[in-house]
């Protein structure tokens, strides 16, 4: 196994694992009134990025094993990219790569019955490197977007929201349930994701009070999978990187925060339910609750896998500018729940597959 051969093929290879293809297949599987997107058009931005490749991969599985012929038209920025991402789909009459970028006016002429907005700036790196793409994407996209919707008359709008828009939490023993509001230092480069995510949401409200429009928000917890950028610069991603290395865990703090994670699959379950169950207008957490780990825990899970051990590293300036400042941030998900979601992974069962997945494809290589 050479772990030096990490390069854009392998990072936007499309997955061809047992694994993975069985969550695809537990998704797929769900009891939800698919029906409803029989013979539709559903244009789902950030395609290629982390959830959006497993949407594609879930929508495609009903497509091709149930004949449900909703077609996907794939925006992106990058079609080399969503051209390696889905192979498997090139020629397939449900799926079309969009060249798209949703911080300009969306003038394309496409059939679109729904939109589900995840193209968003989403690596703490890249919060203090390029804060300004990171509010348009959640402002001007969102906005974009929504008008684009207006004027076709679409049936849902789904907004991939984050728990970033908690802010920071007033007690440490405080829950972000959906009613929550955290405090955020607006006069940092930090500030411009979590309060860009608020003002997509605001954007969200404004156009169901004004225009009618039928939308519903997600707010995402932490989020990864086998599907995630393999630079990804999120804690939890750099962690699965070591293990998937075999090299030591390295920890830039004392690991004492705990948040709430989701396993990319049963983050793309619960953005369907809310697809085809949410209440328009309502916004809907997506974590597992199960069990609450702190970051050194996490680490340190990670590492006994890998038959390593964690290491203290300081981080460098331009990383600390991207960290959060929350020292808890757990967020129910009993309103998900509701809807009949439920997820299959916890944070250690999640993290072994993604592992796993992760040293088989770079084998390929």
């Amino acid at each position: 196994m050479i772990f030096g051969m990490w390069n854009e093929e392998l990072e936007t290879m499309y997955i061809n694992h047992k694994i993975y293809d069985a969550d695809i297949n537990s998704v797929a599987a769900e009891n939800l009134s698919w029906e409803k997107l029989a013979g539709k058009n559903l244009l789902l931005t950030g395609a290629s990025g982390l959830i959006g490749t497993e949407l594609v991969d879930v929508l495609m599985k009903k497509n091709r094993a149930d004949n449900l012929n909703v077609k996907i038209f794939a925006a992106g920025r990058n079609e080399k990219i969503a051209s390696e991402r889905f192979a498997d789909y090139l020629g397939d009459k449900n799926f079309e790569f969009v060249k798209l970028d949703v911080n300009a006016p969306i003038e394309v002429d496409l059939p679109v019955d729904f939109i589900i907005h995840a193209a968003s700036n989403t690596h703490p790196l890249l919060y203090s490197t390029d804060p300004v793409g990171t509010m348009t994407a959640n402002i001007l996209g969102t906005y974009n977007l929504l008008e684009f919707g207006r004027r076709k008359n679409i049936e849902r709008f789904v907004f991939l929201s984050s728990v970033e828009i908690y802010g920071k939490a007033l007690r440490d023993e405080d829950l972000f349930d959906e009613k929550y509001c955290g405090y955020i230092d607006c006069n940092t480069v930090r500030a411009g994701y979590p309060e860009s995510k608020r003002a997509g949401e605001a954007l969200c409200q404004a156009y169901i009070s004004q225009h009618n429009m039928d939308i519903v928000i997600l707010r995402l917890s932490r989020i990864y999978g086998a599907t995630m950028r393999l630079n990804d610069s999120k804690a939890m991603s750099e962690f699965i990187m070591n293990g998937v290395r075999g090299e030591d865990i390295v920890l830039k703090s004392k690991g004492v925060p705990r948040f709430s994670y989701c396993y990319a699959t049963d983050t793309v379950s619960g953005i369907l339910y809310c697809l085809l169950k949410g209440k328009c207008g309502e916004a809907y957490n997506v974590s597992d609750s199960s069990e609450i780990l702190s970051l050194r825990e996490i680490a340190e899970y990670i590492s006994g896998l890998a038959g390593k051990k964690v290491v203290f590293e300081l981080p460098s300036e331009t990383q600390a500018k991207g960290f959060s400042k929350a020292i808890n941030a757990i967020m129910p998900n009993e309103k998900l729940r509701g809807l009949g979601w439920t997820p299959k992974d916890d944070t250690r069962s999640g993290v072994k597959k993604t592992i796993e997945i992760l040293k088989d494809k770079l084998q390929v290589l």
